[in-house]
């Protein structure tokens, strides 16, 4: 049997999923769900943020939301710069 290698990006897969039928799409839902519990994943998610939270201990809120909105201007910045 010959084997196929197809790139495909998330967005694809998307718009792919959009177009199935719903009974499909019912069972894509159905078969993730099973595979990957919600338990799972909260524990994923609540051990990434005690690890965030761990290596950013002595950093305030207000430090965080500095540095995010200096992110955001420098790139926005340089959107308008590529963009004149």
């Amino acid at each position: 049997m010959a084997t196929t290698s197809v790139e495909l990006t998330f967005d694809k897969l998307l718009a792919a999923v959009r177009k199935l039928p719903n009974p499909q799409k019912a069972r894509l839902w159905y078969m993730l769900n099973t595979e990957f519990s919600r338990d799972e994943i909260q524990g994923r998610a609540i051990e990434a943020v005690e690890a965030i939270r761990a290596a950013n201990e002595g950093v305030t809120e207000d430090e965080v939301m500095a540095d995010a909105t200096a992110a955001v201007q420098e790139v926005r910045a340089e959107r308008r710069a590529r963009s004149r």
